[in-house]
């Protein structure tokens, strides 16, 4: 049972990680001296890899929410007695709370995906992409990923 302790924090770890790497690739892909290239590898990115790792996205979240709800369900005792019930509890709803943005955002994709019909409209639908998948993780993965390190050592904490 103590493995399931640390998975929300696993979980989160890897989706903080995920948007950051998402994050600095994809600003790379707009610099003034590659953005002629950077065209058609976003595009190229937003047609092949986008839809695998919006999987993968789902995944880690249904992975932080699913392991951080069941650890209420079935440890709410000992949880509320090392006072991280609550932790777990903002854990598992700011992991569900980073799709909130996917009505924001998956237009926004499309238009980044179908950027070959205009690529300044592309460029510029990335842009709007990145300042919200930034703010995003700013907010939401980087307080889910701190509620779970706060969890995970006050409920490991002898």
């Amino acid at each position: 049972m103590s493995l399931l302790y640390i998975v929300p924090l696993i979980s989160s770890t890897c989706s903080l990680y995920f948007a950051w790497d998402q994050y600095f690739f994809l600003t790379l892909l707009l610099k003034r001296d590659i953005q002629i290239h950077g065209n058609r590898l976003h595009i190229f990115y937003w047609q092949k890899f986008y839809s695998r790792g919006a999987i993968a996205v789902v995944g880690l979240i249904s992975i932080t929410s699913g392991a951080s709800l069941t650890l209420l369900r079935d440890q709410t005792s000992l949880l509320q007695e090392k006072g991280s019930y609550n932790l777990y509890l903002a854990g598992g709803m700011l992991a569900i709370c980073h799709l909130l943005s996917a009505p924001l955002m998956v237009p926004i994709a499309y238009t980044v995906r179908d950027g070959k019909k205009d690529i300044h409209k592309g460029t510029k639908a990335l842009r709007r992409w990145l300042n919200i998948h930034l703010m995003r993780a700013l907010t939401v993965d980087l307080a889910c990923f701190v509620s779970c390190v706060l969890a995970v050592a006050k409920t490991l904490h002898p």
